[in-house]
């Protein structure tokens, strides 16, 4: 795991994602995934945008980010 880069997922209560309702911080992608209780493939083939969003997806944009 790279200590270097952090995920921030941003939650909105709209599927417009206009309303910002929290913001989680993790280490990493199988983090999210526990939280979210979405496996950790599905986490990452959204941020890749190999699929479309799904569920909790709909409210979610995730962001990779450097310390």
């Amino acid at each position: 795991m790279n200590k270097n880069i952090r995920w921030l997922v941003f939650l909105h209560t709209d599927l417009e994602k206009q309303q910002l309702f929290k913001v989680l911080d993790f280490q990493s992608i199988k983090e999210i995934g526990y939280i979210l209780d979405i496996k950790p493939q599905i986490i990452s083939n959204y941020y890749h945008n190999l699929i479309k969003e799904r569920g909790i997806l709909k409210y979610c944009v995730i962001y990779q980010v450097s310390k």
